[in-house]
């Protein structure tokens, strides 16, 4: 561990918010709020404001109460990730020298 003026920075355990719909919405929110998003101080307006309107937060991704999971949040996610892969070409194999998208 890093030392931080003389004392060990401690490990702090990763948590969720329990609520993605409030958490998206209200990162929205920061996104048009501050010129400089991410930053401090948007995170800081972030968590106070999610707090503020209900929001908890949990240890672990399966204590997530799946009413309220943002389901069309995870599926432009996961579009853009089969868009990511779908870019992505094999280099080097089965390919002839010189020939780099000949697929």
């Amino acid at each position: 561990m890093p030392l931080i003026r003389g004392q060990e920075a401690k490990e702090t355990p990763t948590q969720y918010p329990a609520n993605p719909k409030l958490w998206n919405m209200v990162t929205t929110q920061a996104k048009t709020r501050f010129a400089k998003y991410p930053s401090p101080a948007a995170a800081h307006w972030v968590h106070a404001k999610y707090v503020q309107l209900g929001g908890k937060f949990v240890d672990s991704k399966k204590q997530i109460d799946p009413r309220f999971r943002d389901y069309a949040k995870e599926k432009m996610d996961k579009q853009e990730e089969d868009r990511k892969k779908a870019v992505t070409k094999p280099v080097g194999k089965g390919l002839i020298i010189g020939e780099h998208f000949r697929k």
